[in-house]
């Protein structure tokens, strides 16, 4: 009787440290002014708590061999990846702690799942509960007029400004986009599965919030899974006539949206304009030129590192080759992770990733969720290196292998 009531004390401990991730960094951005990401600050010590407990549960339940001696070959890898890194070494190691946290939250969830003390359930409330915790920490911000804009010159005031787009108390506009794509998926599937008034809310807020942000990322995406949502629905003989109403509903969402930020949309669309008519081409817009920066970068590596760099990467040092005193990274997850950690440091995160993804792979919310989270790395970054989008992946993959009861 006692183990069995310290398992579900336990449980709802490491539930609770979940769902507040929102609330956390919300505050954490408000006692930073928006910065100090890689400093002592508040989220990084809210993590680390979430790490102790994530190894008490190793140490009380046991822990995988094979997941175990990949996590300490890992860690070890990263180690040896940090010694040889000369520049920017502390945030560098911050890095690399943001890298192994959705590693050890997805080990920690695994063990649970398995000694039958988290569930699906368990998947499905922590989604629920941030898919109104997210928008909500940024649609309140907006109303008070407290937080930062996503783009803006004056980063650490408080105050809204006429800057662009807005991302609440967050510190990262990339982290919180990715979050919130993600949502609207989740949002406008439970919608189609069930209409009713909760779902509508919860549906009208992220698309409320993406629309905010005023990411161009975040606005294709709404687009495609819209798009792709409704061909689903399309394929459902039965479903004609409801795909046809959840397509104009879709419409009157977006016209509402627009109509209540239309001015910041506006801003938006101006930058836009502004920032495409300087770029040397469509791709160099559509990626925040981000891929102009790949080949610079992969020419130093291949002449300073050669053979060496490509296998093991050069730890942060790549990040300085533009002479900036702060770290100068790609933000394309893929090519970052390369950089730094060569080509046996991708087979090493991402075979972890995609090993779950293939013993699980089917077609459900979880597996797309994936996908698309794959997708926005690549393209977007902040996702594997992160420590909101990494919390966030985390539960996606968990939420692979973790079954129906």
């Amino acid at each position: 009787m006692f183990q069995i009531s310290g398992k579900k004390i336990n449980t709802n401990i490491y539930f609770f440290l979940l769902i507040i991730l929102p609330l956390m960094d919300s505050l954490n951005g408000l006692i930073n002014g928006g910065g100090n990401e890689n400093g002592l600050s508040l989220g990084i010590i809210y993590r680390i708590v979430i790490v102790i407990v994530s190894f008490s549960y190793w140490l009380l339940y046991g822990v995988d061999r094979k997941y175990l001696l990949y996590f300490l070959f890992v860690l070890f890898y990263l180690t040896i990846s940090a010694l040889r890194s000369s520049l920017f070494l502390f945030s560098y190691l911050v890095l690399m702690f943001k890298m192994i946290l959705p590693i050890i939250i997805i080990i920690t969830l695994k063990i649970l799942y398995e000694n039958n003390i988290f569930n699906k359930k368990s998947i499905t409330d922590i989604l629920n509960i941030w898919q109104f915790l997210f928008p909500l920490t940024l649609l309140i911000a907006y109303v008070l007029g407290i937080g930062f804009a996503t783009y803006s010159s004056n980063a650490t005031n408080l105050s809204v400004d006429s800057s662009v787009g807005f991302k609440g108390l967050y510190y990262a506009q990339n982290d919180i986009s990715y979050v919130m794509d993600i949502l609207y998926y989740y949002s406008l599937k439970k919608l189609l599965k069930r209409k009713n008034i909760v779902n509508i809310i919860g549906y009208f807020l992220s698309l409320s919030s993406v629309l905010l942000l005023g990411l161009k990322s975040g606005y294709i995406l709404v687009i495609i899974i819209t798009i792709f949502m409704f061909i689903q629905q399309l394929k459902k003989k039965r479903e004609l006539i409801s795909s046809f109403f959840f397509l104009l509903f879709v419409i009157v969402g977006f016209i509402f949206s627009f109509s209540i930020f239309s001015n910041d949309i506006s801003k938006v669309v101006d930058r836009w304009q502004y920032f495409y008519q300087n770029r040397t081409s469509f791709f160099s817009f559509l990626t925040s030129m981000r891929s102009d920066r790949i080949v610079p970068i992969n020419n130093w590596v291949n002449s300073v590192y050669g053979l060496i760099g490509i296998l093991f990467g050069t730890g942060y040092n790549y990040a300085h080759i533009s002479g900036s005193i702060v770290p100068e990274i790609v933000e394309m997850d893929l090519i970052d992770i390369y950089f730094q950690i060569g080509i046996i440091g991708i087979i090493l995160i991402y075979g972890f990733y995609f090993r779950i993804y293939f013993q699980n792979s089917k077609t459900s919310f979880y597996s797309n969720a994936f996908v698309l989270t794959i997708l926005i790395s690549t393209f977007n970054g902040h996702v594997f290196e992160t420590a909101l989008s990494g919390v966030f992946f985390a539960i996606i993959c968990s939420g692979l292998f973790i079954k129906e009861d």
